[in-house]
């Protein structure tokens, strides 16, 4: 039986905004819609993208995080461009905009309703890149104001389900795993992780939703469409 939280903390991808699973041409423009903000030719770009992406999905999960500095300073090198330290971590804060796909429309209304009834929330987020850039994306939607703490692990150094990056924002926000639920889209990673810690795992339907079969512990406690439905699930919980 389902018992109430004190907080909720979700996903990024797939929960929040647009998953960012690949770095093409085709996804180009939902991450970067004025175009790049660097001088530079768009398929040396996405070459360069793609390159860091893929030696970081071939790491072995739960992949630790990956300093793609060296990786851009090759690929200026290729351009002629030299690699000073200013220009590589420009690129790198440029690569961190990949991941600030449009939030979903329900999410901010959605969120502000969880607030008024007076849930705690935060992210916990597998992320390629560090997170300045999304922080800045989500305070631009106006969503910053509604978390209370964020991990991304590319800043943490383990992604999910590694039990470490869990408790690490429950000890953060000072949080029994009892008391919080966790909301994502992969059964393998989101569901798993979070009853790894103990806490109540939300499963949000996508294109991953057919994995949570394939072991108990990717089961989630709660199935719903999007967030949107929380606030509903909620207060049944509380009558």
């Amino acid at each position: 039986m389902l018992a109430k939280p004190e907080a909720i903390l979700f996903d990024m991808g797939g929960v929040l905004l647009e998953s960012a699973d690949t770095f093409t041409a085709d996804a180009f423009p939902l991450s970067f819609p004025e175009g790049l903000p660097e001088p530079a030719p768009l398929d040396w770009f996405l070459d360069m993208s793609q390159d860091c992406l893929s030696r970081f999905v071939a790491m072995t999960p739960p992949r630790p995080a990956m300093d793609c500095r060296p990786l851009i300073a090759d690929w200026l090198r290729r351009r002629d461009v030299e690699p000073t330290a200013d220009t590589v971590e420009r690129w790198r804060y440029v690569m961190e905009q990949w991941e600030a796909r449009p939030i979903y429309a329900h999410v901010r209304p959605t969120l502000a309703t969880l607030c008024d009834m007076g849930y705690r929330m935060g992210v916990i987020s597998n992320t390629f890149c560090a997170g300045e850039y999304l922080r800045r994306h989500f305070e631009a939607a106006g969503i910053l104001e509604f978390l209370e703490f964020a991990v991304f692990s590319a800043e943490f150094g383990m992604n999910k389900p590694h039990p470490s990056i869990f408790r690490h924002a429950l000890d953060a926000m000072g949080l029994q795993s009892r008391r919080a639920w966790y909301v994502g889209d992969k059964p393998q990673r989101d569901v798993c992780g979070a009853h790894g810690v103990g806490m109540t795992a939300v499963l949000v339907d996508s294109a991953h939703a057919d994995r949570a079969g394939d072991a108990p512990e990717n089961e989630p406690d709660l199935r719903i469409a999007d967030i949107a439905a929380l606030p509903k699930v909620l207060r049944g919980l509380e009558a």
